[in-house]
Formats: structure tokens, sequence, C-alpha cells
């Protein structure tokens, strides 16, 4: 995966813009709200004392700067390499936002050594303004927070984040720093309704005292009651959101493990009851599609059917292959004609089922596949549609382990009484053109060639020279085999040749 780095350099720049802009926006809002003031007189030599020293400037600074500094420092790590980037750049908005919050802590800290000398040399009382200094300064981290992470995280999805992971899979990069949707939820209902109520109830309770008035119980407990009732609609909300998600992951993580038959309750007409519809309706297909892809793979082999299925031209309906080296194995069952006139229909498909499945098992086992059954004859083909190192030494393998299978597979069969099956089988290694061929409409995946001409007629040279394996010599060399290991038959005369070709049997 190429990453556009100058792309998400420029995205991480906006965003640090956005955690700047955040911060004005904490800084202003408290600046035209009434903070809460227990002692007028108080408050106003605290403020004579931070005109004179500049300390609002100063704390503020820090504010800014730290953010800032954040920013830079963790923009400049994920950068070292791809690998980094790819796993820290859907927790920007949160580490961004995040900073803030250490800004606007290190205000509130860096007041206090300034607090406690106000106390020792000016008589200022320190506890209400500490109140007041903690909650404008958790207030405005809060806003920040809440402001930069949600402006940040808009963009990160919408744009950010489907460059770098175009095929998604986000979640499986393991972030480490990263908020779920319940805590910002929690966040939002800090900052939209526990810190405005605190602040105005605060406000309310200061212009009383200051003026010498009785406190109204009722506005407190009004304001309380606001407060439960805010967070019983946020947790409720959570839950309905977040409720038919979790189904709908954990129905996925069925299907992922092939349980079609899972569904998710309906139980709303909103856009999540829509989308659990929609997802139902995709259970169903996928059922489909994959009772399709289950029935394609018996019908022609599973390396074809996936080799079809992922090749666009196929898609597009565009025949066509290559021309590549492979080796071609044909087995044919010997007197099976004569055979099956002793035997039922039924039995004769039973006694092919066997041997077909016995002997495929062999031929998959070594990296081949059967193109096609004729008759009781096999074509299997070693090498395409997937490449193998040795084409020819899997063929050769494959065909002595078919020997040890027929003879499992003759045992069973006398055992049943029936007869025994005896075969042929040719090898030949060559040039082919594989790939699709007949119409448009109606599609095969094949290979044609002189090479498996050859390979079936020096099956049938079997029978002449009465051994039930012949591999020509050019397979025989592209295996690499010995030729201690061969017993030479003859210079055979394969008809359409016009030259002998030796064959070699084990």
């Amino acid at each position: 995966m190429e990453l556009n780095k100058k792309f998400i350099a420029k995205m991480t720049r906006i965003y640090g813009l956005i955690v700047l802009a955040a911060n004005v926006v904490a800084v202003l809002v408290p600046q035209y709200i009434s903070i809460p003031v227990l002692n007028e007189e108080n408050t106003r030599k605290w403020e004579a004392f931070l005109k004179t020293n500049n300390l609002s400037s100063i704390a503020m600074v820090f504010a800014f700067l730290v953010p800032a500094i954040v920013c830079i420092v963790y923009s400049y790590r994920i950068f070292k390499s791809d690998e980094k980037i790819v796993k820290n750049v859907a927790e920007i908005p949160s580490v961004f936002s995040l900073s803030s919050v250490i800004g606007w802590n290190l205000y509130y800290f860096i007041e206090i050594p300034f607090v406690l000398y106000a106390r020792q040399f000016f008589g200022i009382q320190i506890k209400a303004i500490l109140i007041t200094s903690w909650a404008f300064a958790l207030f405005s981290g809060m806003t920040a927070w809440t402001l930069s992470y949600l402006a940040i995280e808009i963009l990160n999805r919408t744009v950010l984040l489907p460059k770098v992971f175009p095929e998604g899979h986000i979640s499986r990069q393991g972030f480490s720093f990263r908020p779920s949707f319940k805590h910002l939820m929690l966040f939002c209902f800090m900052v939209s309704s526990v810190f405005p109520v605190i602040i105005l109830l605060s406000s309310y309770i200061s212009v009383q005292i200051n003026n010498g008035l009785e406190l109204h119980g009722g506005v407190i407990f009004v304001s309380i009651l606001l407060l439960v009732i805010a967070f019983i609609i946020t947790t409720g909300l959570t839950k309905l959101i977040l409720n038919p998600l979790k189904n709908l992951t954990e129905a996925s993580k069925r299907i992922e493990n092939g349980d079609y038959k899972s569904r998710v309750g309906i139980v709303t007409a909103d856009e999540l009851g829509v989308l659990s519809d929609s997802f139902n309706d995709m259970i169903v297909s996928l059922a489909e599609k994959e009772f399709m892809r289950d029935t394609f793979g018996k019908i022609v082999d599973p390396e074809v059917r996936d080799y079809l299925m992922k090749n666009s031209d196929i898609q597009n309906k565009t025949l066509g292959g290559e021309t590549r080296e492979i080796t071609v194995l044909f087995c044919d069952i010997r007197n099976f004609t004569a055979m099956s006139e002793s035997m039922e229909a039924s039995e004769v498909v039973y006694v092919l089922n066997k041997y077909f499945t016995a002997l495929g098992n062999e031929i998959a086992k070594h990296h081949g596949i059967i193109n096609k059954y004729i008759g009781d004859a096999i074509m299997a083909i070693f090498g395409a549609p997937l490449e193998v190192n040795n084409s020819a030494l899997n063929a050769y393998e494959a065909a002595l382990d078919m020997r040890k299978a027929l003879i499992n597979v003759n045992e069973e069969l006398s055992s049943e009484g029936f007869p025994k099956v005896s075969f042929g089988i040719g090898i030949h290694t060559g040039n082919v053109f594989a790939g699709t061929i007949g119409a448009e409409n109606r599609m095969e995946y094949t290979v044609i060639g002189d090479t498996v001409n050859t390979a079936s007629r020096i099956e049938s040279l079997c029978k002449t020279y009465r051994v039930d394996l012949l591999i020509s010599s050019f397979a025989a060399q592209k295996a690499g085999l010995d030729e201690n290991e061969l017993k030479f038959i003859d210079d055979a005369r394969i008809r359409g040749k016009s030259e002998p070709m030796k064959v070699y049997t084990v």
C-alpha cells in the first residue's frame, strides 16, 4: 500500500488548526458567562493582581502552546515510517484533542503558585479563586476537547481514513488510544449539560449571596432534575444506538465463521431498522452465493472455481488465456465396458464414485486438479491455473500414490462383492493453451494443445506394453528423475508424431 504522505501531512496541519480554533472558542465562551463569585471584593483584588503581573496571559500561552507542541511531536513521530502512519492515523483525533485538556490543566496548575503568593502578600482568600479557576480550566479544556475531537473525527472518517485504508479493516490495526462511542456521548453530556448547568447554578447562588437574598431551593432542585433527565436521555440514546450495532457485529462474526442462518432482530423502523433489514437481506444473498460457490466447486475443481471467480476477464465474459508449460495426466480404467455389462447402472455409478474420490484426493494432494471426467477416464493437469514449482514431479508422485489408493479401493470393492478395477496412467509435459473456451454464455476452463493429445496416447500405450504407468522422457527429465528410478520401455511410435518418443515406467 503506497501512502500519499503529502496529503496526510496537509490533513494533520488542518487538524492542528482545528485544535487552535477550538481553544479560541473555549477561551471566548467563558468570557461571556458569569463565573460564580462568592466574594466580590476578594475577586476584585485578585483581578487587580492579575492585571499587575499579566499572569492570565502567561498561563494562557501554555493553554495554546502545549497543544501545538503535542500535535507537532506526535505528527513527527508517526511520519517516521509508513507502518507508524497506518498504526496511528486513526488515533490522531483523540491525541490532538486531548492535548487541549493537558494545556488547560497546565493553565490551572500554573496559577496555583501565584494564588498562594497573592494570599501571602495581598490577603486574598484563595478558596473561591481556586474553585473558579478550576471550573474555568475544566470547562474550557472539555469544550476544546469535544469541539476539536468531533471536527477532526468527522474529517478523518470522511477524508483521510478512506485514503489510508481503501479496503477497510481499520479496527484490525489494534489502536491503543481511541475512545468508544459511549465515552464520546458521556463527554458530550458533560460539556452540553453538566458544565452549563453548574455554571449557571453557581452564578445564581453567587448573585443571591452577594445581594443578601435567600436561596431558592426549587432552582437547585430543578437544576439537579434537569441533569438527571439529561443523563437518562444520553444513556438511553446510547443504548438505542449501540445495542443494534452490537447485534449486527455479533451476527457478522457468526457469518464470517460460516453461519448463514444468523439473523438480526428488527425492533425499529428508523435508520438502524433499515440497516438491519438490509443486513438480513445480505445474509440471504450471501447464503445463496455460498451455496452456488460450494456447488460450483463440486462440479469443477475448487482451484479452478476460485480462479474463474477472481479472474476479471471471466467476469467481463472475455474468452482467452495464456500459453504455459504444464504436465497432463490421463488415467483410464481397463476393460470398463466389459465390467459394467454385468452390473446395474446404480452399481456402476457407485464404483466410479468410490474410484474417482480416492484418486481425486491423491491428485489434489500433489497440487493437481481434475480438469474433466471423460466417461471412466480422468484428465488431470498440474501447473494450471495455479503455477507450481515442478508440475512433472507433482504428477509423477501423484501417479505413485494413485497406485496405492487403487489397492485400498479394490480391497473395499472386493469386500462388497464388486470386481476389482485396474487402470493405465500416461504422463507428459509440454506447452499448452490454458484458459477459457466456449461461448460468452457458456464457458469452460481447459487446456488445449499437442501435449494433451500426447499424454492421452501415452496412456493408451499402457495396454500395448501391459503396464499401468507410462511417463514420457521429457516429463521424466523435467521431474528430475534418475534413470535408475525408471524402467525404459521402448522408443514408442505415437500417432501424430513423426519421431519416436522414449517412454518409461516404474
